[in-house]
């Protein structure tokens, strides 16, 4: 074999492997691509996400601040009707002792 030969054939191995390697540069750089796309959406989605635990966050605050006022009422309604209650019953215990 000729050096002439010799090095026909290491040049068409070479470019062989460079085509080879610029498929997998391509197929790479379609990869990072894809990633980055996929990155992008995570990162909305993510901040979409951060948005609705932030305002479920707010309504459940609301909601806590609602209960307590409603807590508060109800006991107030009581301490009423308790006073309501023991006003009657001593008002009733005097008309009983008036008619007797």
């Amino acid at each position: 074999m000729t050096v002439q030969s010799q090095a026909e054939k290491i040049a068409k191995n070479l470019e062989s492997q460079l085509a080879e390697l610029n498929a997998k540069l391509e197929q790479s750089a379609r990869e990072l691509v894809d990633l980055n796309a996929f990155k992008s959406r995570s990162q909305s989605e993510n901040a979409e996400l951060a948005r609705q635990l932030e305002e479920a966050e707010g309504n459940v605050a609301q909601l806590t601040r609602l209960k307590q006022n409603l807590n508060k009422q109800l006991d107030d309604a009581k301490a009423s009707l308790e006073e309501e209650s023991r006003i009657r019953a001593k008002l009733t215990a005097e008309n009983r002792n008036l008619q007797v």
